[in-house]
């Protein structure tokens, strides 16, 4: 909970409500929520998955085995299914629990007062007495009426479906979803959550679930693809092995259990797992993933279009000179009458610092009407009346504030010239004296005439690691495109600084108005900073840059953000200075407001591709493998490698290896300096469909070796099957492990250094010691006692084979991702 006491006498007999009261009225009226969220169970899940084909075809499997077996082999196999389902429901639930998470992190934010304070809550905290700060740009949460409105407007087209904005006065009723576009004030809340107007017009409450990725669906689709090659091997083998004579019973278990463990039905789990936890452990890191979709496009990312102030700088405003020199006390007093009760900028805070330094303890008038900042408009207007006196402050962009004066000398234009060359923010300061009829009248008929006041600048210098950053960024392909609404010489100043390319082409949003699109498309191509530019040159920005075929990150705060925010392939928010319209809009809220987490978060994406492409490989490098090492003997009239027992077995630890172990893999080393990815290339390309088929031939080849080896020197098949079942747990566990990266040796990667991997290894090669030697087991599992040296010869052979795909990434690391 952030609390900042208000440094305003405005709000000194308003102490709303307390913290006791609150949480009172919180249990008694409940939370201010009109749809409730997808509950996570673990149960429920449960419940879910035992209804699935794939567990309801092992059911099948463990009927036929209590009607041709021994009562001891359908109790085992039932156990397997119950160890089977709760791995997967295991990592269904720790996935969607994740993805859930994230929603939480990035809920809504409200700011009310609470104990005389200033306190920012999450919006289903707020209940009915709670008094409601309103600004441009805020949402409303719960039904409320207005206590004190400064030329208050508001967008209701949620309730009403009117795009006009409405005028709101001290008694008025406002409704929650509906937005602040200009003034600000206050509003006690009278109705939450169902009881609000929104909350009616919903009708009953329903569950709300997060819609499917294009990633996701894809995979979905793929694997119901790859469910009917399963299929097609799983009953054209058994055929098979009937028609040349084996055991009906047998070929049947065997072609049940088979196409259990080849349909690969995991495919969504594991996109699921890498993409859920990914996002949340980037939304512990000060860059909150709202929805899954943007883990999912980040890594493509080829451009960043950022803003600068706060972004690329710190956002530390510092006053470090007037103009007049001489005259700063009254600047400062005019400065003074253009802020508002509920002025928290970083700029502002930094006026309202320096009057208090010199001690400038003046009483503001009281609020009459606000002109915010937006619509094109880059200055603030103030209206304010002392006795029977009405005064117009206006503050903000030099340019704009000299256009509305009746005088502006070369002296005032030169000392502005000389501060923005130094990289330094500057605000003009007007004011002009108002009768009672003028105190309604347009704010544009108003701003005209003004006496200027003087100049306040402002150093804010780049923030730490973001010049780095921004070169890591270039060499990766990315480019760092910055749009600022400041002065274009102080864009220039700090462009240069950072090392954004270009940095002497700075575009102004008035010449950029002149360009049609198609001039546009070809100028974002070689000019990296736009200055004096609006959220609406913004946009165009973004779609010119996507036209040329870039994926775009854009930046964005303010109310006229969103536009650009829900246009970008991947619109990130501010959770500092953004407006909750900005952030409803934005797929990602950076809550330092810095570029250099951007810009890591991004990189964390290409990590989440690459991790999930690993981990699909290795998944269908495996069910490759099985079919063949089931199809080869069946051809040549031999006994079956593995018995049906043994099959399910495999399954078990093949999807806890490909859903979990490549979740914890670290970046690849050459994260950083190669281009981003084509996002119109498949996931499941030639290349990807080259390897895992290689990597199936080669743990088949291993396998299939050690079975002949066995069933030459004459053993029984149940030792033989030992042998074989030996070498595929070796064998797909080197596998694993050398999978962790595509171009990168495994000595390179430190052989140990994936602990889940090495926990789920160690875990399968104990399970296989204990299946062969402990006789209750043994006999459960179809596994003969072999002696040890012959155990360790078959994972030894089985890790040489295996082993010979390193030399493949010898040869290969240089065209892998190209």
């Amino acid at each position: 909970m952030n609390t900042t006491q208000t440094a305003n006498a405005e709000l000194e007999n308003i102490s709303g409500m307390s913290s006791g009261e609150a949480g009172e009225r919180l249990s008694k009226f409940g939370p201010n929520q009109i749809f409730k969220p997808t509950r996570i169970s673990f149960f429920g899940i449960a419940k879910h998955e035992v209804t699935e084909p794939m567990i309801l075809l092992l059911l099948v499997v463990g009927f036929f085995y209590s009607i041709w077996g021994k009562l001891e082999d359908a109790i085992t196999i039932f156990i397997v299914i119950v160890l089977l389902v709760l791995a997967e429901v295991y990592n269904e639930f720790r996935a969607k629990k994740a993805i859930a998470s994230l929603g939480k992190i990035a809920a809504p934010r409200t700011k009310v007062l609470r104990d005389g304070m200033v306190t920012e809550i999450d919006s289903e905290n707020v209940v009915p007495g709670d008094t409601l700060i309103l600004t441009t740009g805020t949402r409303v949460a719960a039904d409320a009426k207005i206590e004190r409105s400064a030329g208050m407007q508001l967008d209701e087209s949620a309730l009403t479906g009117e795009s006009f904005p409405q005028d709101k006065n001290t008694g008025d009723e406002i409704y929650a979803g509906t937005i602040v576009l200009s003034g600000e004030g206050l509003a006690q809340v009278f109705a939450t959550g169902k009881n609000t107007g929104l909350g009616k017009i919903a009708a009953a409450s329903r569950d709300i679930k997060p819609p499917k990725t294009s990633l996701q669906l894809a995979m979905k689709s793929l694997a119901g693809k790859l469910v009917f090659v399963a299929l097609f091997f799983s009953i054209i083998i058994p055929v098979i092995g009937i028609l040349k004579g084996q055991d009906i019973k047998t070929m049947i278990l065997t072609g049940l259990s088979l196409s259990f463990a080849t349909i690969p039905e995991e495919l969504p789990i594991i996109i699921t797992m890498v993409l859920g936890l990914g996002a949340y452990t980037l939304s512990k890191n000060n860059f909150l993933v709202k929805r899954i979709k943007a883990a999912e496009t980040l890594g493509n990312a080829t451009v960043i279009v950022t803003d600068k102030t706060g972004t690329i700088t710190e956002n530390r405003m510092k006053i470090i000179s007037f103009y007049p020199e001489n005259k700063e006390k009254g600047i400062l007093e005019k400065s003074l009458g253009s802020l508002t009760e509920f002025s928290i900028s970083p700029l502002e805070r930094a006026i309202k610092n320096k009057t208090g330094e010199l001690k400038i303890g003046k009483v503001l008038p009281r609020l009459i009407r606000i002109r915010d900042f937006g619509n094109g408009r880059k200055t603030k207007a103030v209206i304010r009346k002392n006795d029977l006196d009405y005064e117009l402050f206006l503050s903000g962009a030099p340019e704009e504030i000299f256009i509305s004066c009746s005088y502006i000398s070369e002296d005032i234009k030169a000392a502005l010239a000389g501060q923005t060359e130094k990289g330094r923010r500057v605000i003009a300061i007007a004011y002009k004296k108002l009768n009672f009829e003028e105190k309604d009248i347009d704010f544009d008929r108003l701003e005209r005439g003004m006496e200027f006041a003087g100049l306040i600048s402002f150093e804010d210098p780049p923030r730490r690691g973001v010049k780095e950053t921004i070169a890591a960024a270039m060499r990766a392909g990315i480019r760092t495109i910055m749009v600022t609404g400041d002065h274009p010489l102080t864009a220039r100043f700090i462009a240069r600084e950072v090392g954004i390319s270009t940095p002497d082409k700075v575009l102004t949003g008035e010449e950029l108005d002149n360009l049609t699109d198609e001039e546009l498309q070809k100028t974002v191509k070689e000019s990296s900073v736009f200055a004096r530019a609006t959220p609406e040159h913004k946009y165009r920005i973004v779609k010119a840059l996507q036209k040329n075929g870039e994926v775009v990150a854009v930046t964005g705060d303010g109310i006229n953000d969103a536009l650009a925010l829900k246009g970008a392939d991947i619109g990130i928010a501010m959770g500092i200075r953004g407006t909750d319209v900005a952030k409803e809009a934005a797929e990602v809220v950076v809550t330092d407001d810095n570029y250099v987490t951007i810009a890591r978060g991004i990189f964390e994406g290409r990590k989440f591709f690459d991790n999930l492409q690993k981990g699909i490989k290795y998944y269908l490098s495996v069910k490759t493998a099985l079919i063949l090492i089931f199809l080869l003997p069946v051809l040549l009239d031999m006994p079956m490698p593995f018995a049906p027992i043994q099959i399910i077995l495999l399954e078990l630890f093949m999807d806890l290896a490909a859903s979990v172990g490549f979740v914890a893999e670290a970046k690849e080393k050459n994260i950083y300096s190669r281009p981003p990815r084509n996002p119109k290339e498949n996931i499941i390309n030639n290349r990807v469909i080259k390897d895992l088929l290689t990597r199936g031939a080669f743990l088949f080849a291993g396998v299939i070796l050690v079975y002949f080896y066995a069933d030459s020197q004459g053993l029984s098949v149940r030792e033989t099957q030992t042998y074989a079942f030996s070498a595929w747990i070796f064998g797909h566990i080197t596998l694993a492990y050398i999978s962790r990266s595509d171009n990168e040796s495994i000595f390179s990667l430190g052989i140990f250094a994936n602990r889940v991997i090495n926990l789920w290894a160690v875990a399968a090669i104990t399970f296989l010691i204990l299946g062969i030697y402990v006789p209750f087991l043994n006999e459960r599992f179809n596994l003969a006692p072999v002696g040890l040296m012959q155990l360790i010869f078959v994972a030894l052979v089985m890790v040489f084979i295996i082993g010979l795909l390193e030399i493949k990434k010898v040869f290969g690391s240089g065209v892998l991702h190209k």
